[in-house]
């Protein structure tokens, strides 16, 4: 070790002794700063300007626009400057020769050389730690250890790349190709994981091979034993290439020798690194504060229930939208996006089926065009069109029509399946509350949510606005409870009286047509035998919900309510939920709105055998009530302070009835979860959640599966615009003049001696 000491010891006096090594420095802490105070300028602006800012350590350091991204994208550009002449100068000047007939070994050497390089990559690396001093006075509660963990991979990456040039340096005594041929080995070794990907066995030996985005992890919160285990293999495969390199001019060995040699270690180092990037193999640790990214407690303990490994068979239509995610091609990026849930169910079985089917564009297609077409689409992806199955033998399979022949999973337990959807929005894939409600409903029924239709209730099937297909049955809206383990349904009364008896939840929304007495009663047994349901009016049109409410103790107020607004029509009553309703489990921000578009208020008897809780108040505080018929538009209407009122907009109901607790929420307003108030794009309200949160504590906290973390602490910029200043300076100016001329200066005096 003494020697390799000694060795590490003379090449960085020769890398210091030199102006590249400065100037590198100098660059990086350019770059660093740069990047860097540009990143926090941002978020100081928006935080000025009224933004919320959240989780401001990975918002800055992480993700592909992140600091540490940046660092990572232009590292390679450094590295070749610093190791083309650690073996080509020695080759060039003919100083090898000495090497080689000194009392040292050629591991010694070499392991001397990149002990040098490592120890310039901990300046690069002290650099970086500045830069996080520099953000810890910056960042209320900045989260340390993760930055740690990404500057730890960042290091990683260097030292690979290091080991990299290092090889390249030994093979020719000119350093500019050196440092040419360092960087085309880093091209290559992060083009290589584009080659071969579907082709499956090829596909996984090239994607290990590829040092494309290996620090990923690290700088997004999570070390992987499989990443930190390829960066070592690399390291030691390019440290002993150059070390059997070096002992070709000192020892004489056949060429058969020499070829095996190789070839053993190449092997050796591709089988260790396939077989420790095996999911049963992978071990993580999650460098965030808040374990962000981990799945929570909740998914964990239904994964922990699961006996057996879960199945997930993606179909994937090649007419569809998302058939290009489903190529061959894309495996790898696909299987990312599962890894959260691989990490703790490593069996998981995960297969394709493409097909094609009708879709929205090709319904009325003839058999020939639609095969043709199929054809044209699946050769363009990458499919082998003969395995490609048609409509007749997909649906012997599996009928996927309910999913309009959509790109969806099917996730399998014990011979049950349920669906995985992707969405329309800007994520694309299921996260974890979408798995884990899909493994819960493997695990248990589903809630069924039964929707009265037949006298002009809301509509669960149109996406007209005053219909609530956005929020129970759009599949593709990841916000949709039948995306969160709720089976909707349908209810005529008519038609069967027995549908209301399988229901954990009934919805009767907006009647327009009066109820039979047959079907009144068939209600009224509903409630009496425990039923949980929601009961939603409208202002003017509640006699019909009169029978219902009167059953219940409760009865709608006659008016409508109103609110003063300068910016909305009057019958707009912003609301925010109560204190009380947390208790329930239904938590909303402080800030967060719940628009009523048209409601009326609900008298609550003394005398009742429910517990009552009002769940919904309004925002602001001049709300007066009007009576009916009204006309918004025309009628004069203004807020005086005679008519103010604290009316009751939304109420949940409780009691113990036949051994269980039974749940029942009345709402003067049908509109708060309709596609029209959700889509609202004058006001940014929360109305999609607060449903979501009303259906759980309706589905008795079953559905949907609560997957909340604590909330994050660095979310505010201490810093202002003078000390952005100072940092601008300190990073751009001071600190890089001082480093030039404490360069200037000693390359001056080893010049003069």
């Amino acid at each position: 070790m003494q020697k390799i000491f000694k060795i590490a010891k003379v090449e960085l006096n020769i890398l210091f002794f030199s102006p590249i090594a400065w100037l590198v420095l100098i660059l990086f802490i350019l770059q660093c700063g740069l990047t860097f105070v540009d990143l926090i300028d941002a978020r100081e602006t928006s935080q000025q300007l009224g933004s919320n800012l959240k989780s401001l350590s990975e918002d800055i350091f992480g993700g592909n626009k992140g600091f540490f991204s940046s660092v990572q994208n232009k590292l390679y550009l450094y590295i070749p400057l610093l190791t083309m002449g650690l073996i080509s100068k020695e080759l060039q000047s003919g100083s090898i020769k000495l090497l080689f007939s000194s009392p040292v070994t050629s591991r010694q050497i070499i392991l001397g050389k990149f002990l040098a390089m490592a120890f310039y990559g901990l300046l690069l690396v002290g650099v970086l730690l500045l830069i996080i001093i520099a953000a810890a006075f910056s960042i209320d509660n900045l989260d340390v250890q993760y930055l740690l963990g990404g500057v730890f991979g960042l290091y990683l990456l260097l030292c690979a790349y290091s080991s990299i040039g290092l090889f390249m340096s030994s093979l020719t005594s000119y350093q500019v190709v050196a440092a040419i041929s360092t960087l085309a080995v880093l091209a290559a070794l992060n083009y290589v994981g584009t080659i071969g990907q579907s082709i499956d066995f090829v596909r996984d030996i090239t994607y290990w091979i590829s040092i494309a985005g290996r620090a990923d992890n690290f700088i997004n919160g999570l070390i992987s034993s499989k990443d930190l285990i390829y960066f070592l293999l690399i390291i030691g495969l390019f440290l002993s290439l150059t070390v059997m390199r070096f002992d070709k001019g000192r020892k004489q060995t056949s060429q058969a020798t020499k070829f095996s040699s190789y070839t053993v270690l190449i092997v050796g180092v591709l089988i260790v690194g396939y077989v420790s990037s095996l999911p049963l193999l992978d071990v993580y640790y999650d460098t965030t504060r808040f374990k962000r990214k981990t799945l929570t407690d909740t998914t964990l303990q239904l994964i922990n229930r699961l006996e057996e490994p879960i199945t997930l068979t993606t179909y994937v239509n090649v007419l569809n939208g998302y058939a290009h995610i489903g190529a061959p091609k894309y495996r790898i990026f696909e299987f990312n996006q599962f890894s959260k849930f691989t990490r703790f169910i490593p069996e998981i079985d995960i297969s394709y089926v493409a097909y094609y089917d009708s879709t929205y564009t090709s319904r009325d297609a003839t058999i020939d065009s639609f095969e043709k077409e199929a054809r044209k689409s699946a050769v363009a992806y990458g499919y082998d069109f003969n395995k490609v199955l048609s409509p007749q033998e997909i649906r012997s399979r599996v009928d996927l029509r309910d999913e309009n022949n959509f790109f969806v999973r099917k996730v399998g337990y014990k011979g049950k399946t349920t669906s995985l959807r992707m969405f329309y929005d800007q994520i694309g894939y299921p996260q974890e509350p979408e798995m884990a409600a899909a493994i819960k409903r493997l695990l248990e029924n589903p809630v069924r949510v039964g929707f009265l239709n037949g006298n002009g209730e809301r509509d669960i099937t149109r996406a007209a606005d005053k219909s609530y297909y956005e929020l129970t049955s759009a599949l593709q809206n990841r916000s949709a409870l039948v995306n969160h383990g709720f089976d909707m349904d349908i209810i005529d009364l008519d038609k069967s009286s027995k549908e209301l008896d399988s229901l954990d939840v009934l919805v009767i929304a907006d009647p327009l047509i009066p109820y039979s007495e047959n079907q009144i009663l068939q209600v009224k047994k509903f409630l009496d035998r425990g039923g949980n349901a929601l009961i939603a009016g409208e202002p003017g049109k509640n006699q019909m919900l009169d029978p219902f409410l009167r059953h219940l103790g409760v009865e709608f107020d006659e008016g409508i309510l109103l609110q003063e607004s300068e910016k909305f029509e009057p019958d707009l009553v912003q609301t925010e939920v109560t204190q009380e309703s947390k208790l329930l489990g239904i938590n909303m921000e402080e800030k967060d709105v719940i628009s009523l578009s048209g409601t009326t208020g609900i008298k609550i008897p003394s005398d009742t055998n429910f517990e009552i809780t009002s769940i919904l108040k309004p925002k602001y505080s001049k709300v007066w009530q009007e009576n009916l018929p009204l006309d918004i538009k025309s009628d004069s209407l203004s807020y005086e302070e005679n008519k103010k009122i604290e009316p009751q907009l939304a109420v949940a109901m409780s009691r113990q009835l036949n051994k269980k607790s039974q749940r029942i929420i009345i709402s003067g307003d049908a509109d708060f979860m309709s596609n029209g108030e959700i889509r609202r794009f004058n006001l940014t309200n929360r109305n999609s959640a607060f449903t979501k949160q009303l259906f759980r504590w309706l589905s008795n906290d079953r559905f949907p599966i609560d997957v909340t973390r604590k909330e994050t602490i660095d979310n505010t910029v201490t810093i202002n615009q003078k000390g952005i200043q100072f940092l601008q300076l300190f990073f751009m100016i001071i600190l890089p003049v001082v480093l030039g001329i404490s360069g200037i200066g000693l390359l001056i005096k080893r010049k003069r001696q």
